[in-house]
């Protein structure tokens, strides 16, 4: 049994380790064998450039060789996958490469893509690379006051993200003595303050208790900078000094050019997860 792991991130990263502890004796009898394909040696761990945005952490200390992180027995190769031929059974590399699969898992991950919404990338911050997550620690040190806005694009990865760096904020700027100086508006796109039920129904009396004002049905349309307002499909308009974003996301292009998922998702069965379609 040939199993190929596409994408050398958390989710590649898990199956991949947990995959190769259950079927260890088969790997070591040579019955299975696992294979990643990644498009880089590092492994970051994304959720801590939240970290680095409110300066307790810097990127350095996110980053470790993808290798070290693999259970014995994992064969690594950096090599971006550039064409899917799921009917045959094989990938194709950047190098040239051919790998021939019995069982293949696609776990490319997604990509934030601020310039989806007309001004965002321009007007913005947000901790979604070392270099933005660097930049937004940078802006929010050099805040003396004012509205600080969260401003959030559909999809996004990691549904807390739109709370914790409001709360992360909030605690920033408390430590800095510039709460009586600053005022928080969240906005959401749906009509209350989280995806979840239960979330909303705890962050609301949170924001209320704290003096965060908060908008729900507030669907970005664009950012007007020169005006530095942001603009809602609704027809709404909020007026920001800081604004902080959690842009849109799309899938990995690879999946796009390949024809697997309209906007890179792969469309998958929900419970267990099998891609579903012509390719499933």
């Amino acid at each position: 049994m040939r199993i190929l792991v596409v994408g050398g991130g958390m989710g590649g990263t898990i199956f991949a380790n947990h995959l190769a502890r259950r079927i260890h004796h088969e790997m070591k009898t040579g019955k299975a064998r696992i294979t990643m394909l990644s498009a880089s040696h590092e492994h970051v761990y994304q959720p801590g450039w939240l970290y680095v945005a409110m300066g307790r952490a810097t990127p350095d200390e996110l980053v470790r060789e993808q290798q070290s992180l693999l259970e014995p027995g994992i064969e690594f190769h950096v090599d971006p996958v550039e064409e899917f031929h799921l009917a045959e059974n094989h990938v194709k590399c950047k190098s040239g490469k051919v790998h021939e699969y019995d069982l293949i898992v696609i776990s490319t991950g997604s990509r934030a893509l601020p310039e989806k919404v007309p001004g965002l990338k321009e007007n913005s911050i947000n901790c979604y690379t070392a270099e933005n997550a660097v930049e937004f620690f940078k802006q929010l040190s050099d805040f003396k006051g004012g509205r600080i806005v969260v401003t959030v694009g559909l999809p996004h990865k990691c549904p807390m993200i739109p709370l914790e760096i409001t709360f992360a904020m909030h605690d920033f700027i408390k430590d800095r003595g510039l709460l009586d100086k600053t005022e928080f508006y969240y906005t959401y796109p749906i009509g209350r303050v989280h995806s979840l039920e239960n979330v909303a129904k705890w962050a609301a009396p949170e924001f209320d208790r704290m003096g965060i004002k908060y908008e729900t049905l507030f669907n970005m349309k664009e950012v007007d900078g020169k005006n530095a307002q942001v603009l809602s499909e609704e027809g709404g308009a909020v007026k920001y000094d800081l604004l902080v974003a959690v842009p849109p996301h799309k899938g990995q292009e690879v999946i796009e050019k390949n024809g697997l998922g309209e906007n890179g998702w792969i469309p998958t069965n929900r419970s267990s997860l099998h891609m579903e379609g012509e390719h499933g």
